[in-house]
């Protein structure tokens, strides 16, 4: 069950914990299970666009019937940080959230690594409550309680967006200096793409305005303003379309147009990053993200071969090739041993 939910095969998962809620009802594992089974839920929710707040109400009532049930220990905590960030991120209901996360916090005794990654998630709603000071000083408590552990660099990076969002990008970059040799490869990653991308388009040589506004729109988008945030990139392009931000730009348009739905706009933004950056660093993602986009959602089948073919001749050396290449063989209909 855990392969297939890191695969995303949320209908597979929720099949086999259903099983294992109704043959053993009355082992330890319960609790587990049936908090993971909401969870998996709340999974397939997150996924549409838009997020059925009433599906969001529901998972938040089959929570609390958990915490009522099993009562607050640590096979059901994490039902309490999932519900707050239910209220949080889908009802906008920031102050429910903080108050479930500070009990989560004081409910979570020796499991100080779980109150921890509910700070974390404390520092992000003071983010979405604008309050970036309030946001930066938990995320530096967890700093010193993690120091040397996992936790402890995700909070140093998520000090160092945050110094991004507001246009602070020396500090941003100091931190992020100190990330890239982190322990945890998906962290020092993030770290290296983010000082790149502040470092490709600051400097001598050009203003910060561009890429202040491009950290606000990411802020924004955070913040899940996304109607905002596609207004602010449309003029963003307009403004900027010479500036080296500009598939930036684009990239950051289309990702969000598929956020939304939104798809035949998400096309106009991909072609344009392969028709006019098609020699930038984007330009693979673009083909890739474009193929799928054609296979997955706009159900053109023909363009979908198209462009995988295309990503493999033209950027051998990409990362989406082994994976473009099994799906274009799987759309043509060959035998896949």
């Amino acid at each position: 069950s855990r392969l297939s939910l890191q695969n995303e095969d949320y209908a597979n998962t929720l099949r086999m914990y259903e099983y294992l809620l109704k043959e053993y009802p009355k082992t330890e594992l319960y609790p587990y299970v049936r908090r993971m089974t909401i969870f998996v839920r709340e999974q397939q929710a997150r996924r549409s666009y838009p997020v059925d707040k009433d599906e969001v109400r529901k998972l938040i009532k089959d929570y609390e019937s958990l915490l009522s049930e099993v009562g607050i220990n640590i096979n059901s905590l994490e039902a309490l940080r999932n519900m707050a960030l239910l209220y949080a991120f889908y009802l906008d209901d920031r102050q429910q959230s903080i108050a479930l996360l500070n009990r989560a916090i004081e409910s979570a005794g020796k499991e100080i690594a779980f109150a921890d990654k509910c700070k974390l998630d404390l520092g992000d709603i003071y983010i979405l409550e604008n309050d970036p000071w309030e946001a930066s000083l938990t995320y530096s408590q967890v700093e010193k309680s993690q120091k040397d552990n996992v936790l402890g660099y995700e909070a140093k990076l998520r000090n160092a967006k945050l110094y991004y969002y507001k246009g602070e990008f020396e500090l941003a970059k100091s931190v992020l200096n100190v990330l890239k040799k982190a322990t945890s490869r998906e962290i020092a990653n993030d770290a290296s793409a983010l000082s790149l991308l502040i470092l490709d388009n600051t400097g001598l040589d050009s203003s910060e305005d561009a890429m202040k506004a491009y950290a606000a729109v990411e802020l924004q988008l955070f913040q899940h303003h996304y109607n905002e945030a596609v207004d602010s990139l449309q003029s963003l392009y307009a403004r900027y379309q010479d500036h080296s931000l500009a598939d930036e730009i684009l990239w950051l348009q289309a990702s969000t147009f598929i956020k939304l739905d939104r798809n035949e706009e998400a096309e106009k933004a991909l072609l344009k990053i392969i028709e006019t950056f098609h020699y930038d660093i984007l330009a693979d993602n673009a083909m890739y993200q474009l193929a799928q986009l054609y296979e997955t959602k706009l159900k053109k089948k023909e363009e979908a071969l198209r462009y995988y073919q295309e990503l493999m001749e033209k950027y051998p050396a990409s990362i989406f090739v082994a994976d473009a290449r099994k799906r274009y063989r799987r759309l043509r209909g060959d035998t896949i041993n």
